[in-house]
């Protein structure tokens, strides 16, 4: 229709308003953040703190920044829209979805919006079963304790969740995720906390089979030492349907909450891994963690996480993690942290130290001023730098 009468817009609102009554809740919410940042790096044998905090899609070339640039603008935190609502049923239990897209607010050429949330649930009382996108329960026991940073502050964090592989690697939020949870889970200060999730089909890891060699008069072309291929199809190596299973729980005793979580890669070793030889490495990682507040206004947060690789040999990594937060007025809340860590294989990149902070302005309700920094250094293999200033707009 290109207009709309009074009559039109009165049966539209009293047909809308009869389906109201049976239907549950429906709340739009979102915002517009814009960054400018500067990044720059001169590690060699890569890096855990990325250009926008690692939200750089690459069909956003506009939205990417590299250490090629002076500074750029970034859309580091994830400009987003989504829709949550909840609807109560029978015998006290309430059902719940949320739907959270990342929309890509700098560049028309790009992808507009990627699924960041997507799940629904059911509580009653202290229990709640969540399926879908969601919160990692590893970022929710471990990283909140001392991630306060919007966009980066994440260093010491990725230095360990990295290994692990699918979207339980890097552990901001996971896909397919099946979450049970008693209280208020980690983000919580609920007396008692527990939570158990299973990733369901979340190991991306494949070969390739079928693959013939290049040849050159005869003889095979070799890159590296190894001998060129091409054709082929890729083949998964983990044929198991829960791929991996994360346990995490907290105790809450006045202001002292302490923590502990842990992911374990679980593997069936596919038969194009069998044929090939392949040896699939089950990583974990887990994390022992506290946070202290003093008051409303400091709090302090610590994290010990550690990571193996299940190579055999060598595998291990360590990070810790201290930092702290104050709140100097109702506007102006600050940030600062700093981490080293290590790890047992002396050719991968050890953490010297890794050093972050942010400070952020409430300019009115709904609109947010920030300026953020990290610093990440590797000791002999470089360190990698970044600085962000951004406003924000909810609504």
């Amino acid at each position: 229709m290109s207009y709309k009468t009074p009559l039109a817009i009165a049966v539209a609102a009293a047909a809308l308003s009869s389906q109201a009554v049976a239907a549950p809740s429906v709340n739009f919410y979102g915002f517009v953040d814009i960054g400018l940042e500067s990044y720059s790096s001169s590690a060699k044998n890569g890096t855990d703190v990325f250009a926008n905090g690692g939200s750089d899609d690459p069909n956003n070339k506009a939205n990417r920044n590299t250490d090629d640039r002076e500074f750029a603008l970034a859309n580091g935190v994830q400009s987003r829209l989504g829709v949550k609502g909840e609807e109560e049923l029978d015998d006290g239990w309430v059902a719940k979805y949320r739907v959270e897209a990342r929309i890509n607010v700098l560049d028309d050429g790009g992808s507009f919006a990627r699924t960041r949330l997507g799940w629904f649930g059911m509580s009653k009382g202290d229990h709640h079963i969540k399926v879908g996108a969601q919160w990692s329960p590893f970022f929710e026991y471990s990283a909140w304790n001392t991630h306060r940073n919007e966009v980066q502050g994440v260093g010491s964090y990725f230095y360990i969740t990295s290994l692990m592989p699918g979207s339980v690697g890097y552990g901001y939020r996971n896909d397919s995720t099946v979450n049970y949870t008693f209280g208020g889970g980690g983000f919580s200060t609920s007396p008692f906390t527990a939570t158990v999730a299973l990733h369901i089909a979340e190991d991306g890891r494949e070969t390739t089979v079928d693959a013939k060699p290049v040849t050159a008069g005869g003889n095979p072309v070799l890159v590296d030492g190894e001998p060129l291929t091409q054709g082929g199809s890729k083949k998964l190596l983990n044929d198991s349907g829960v791929t991996a299973v994360t346990l995490g729980g907290a105790a809450t005793f006045g202001g002292l909450t302490l923590n502990a979580v842990g992911i374990k890669s679980i593997v069936k070793e596919s038969r194009a891994a069998k044929d090939a030889n392949i040896d699939v490495a089950a990583p974990m990682i887990y994390s022992l963690g506290a946070k202290y507040v003093v008051n409303d206004a400091l709090d302090f947060g610590f994290a010990h996480r550690v990571a193996d690789r299940d190579t055999g040999k060598d595998d291990g990594r360590t990070s810790t993690t201290l930092a702290a937060t104050f709140k100097t007025s109702e506007k102006l809340t600050l940030n600062l942290g700093y981490a080293v860590g290590e790890d047992d294989d002396k050719t991968q990149r050890q953490l010297d130290g890794n050093v972050f902070g942010s400070a952020y302005y409430k300019l009115s309700g709904n609109r947010l001023a920030g300026f953020e920094f990290e610093e990440a250094d590797y000791g002999k293999d470089g360190k990698t730098q970044a600085f962000l200033v951004s406003l924000r707009q909810s609504f």
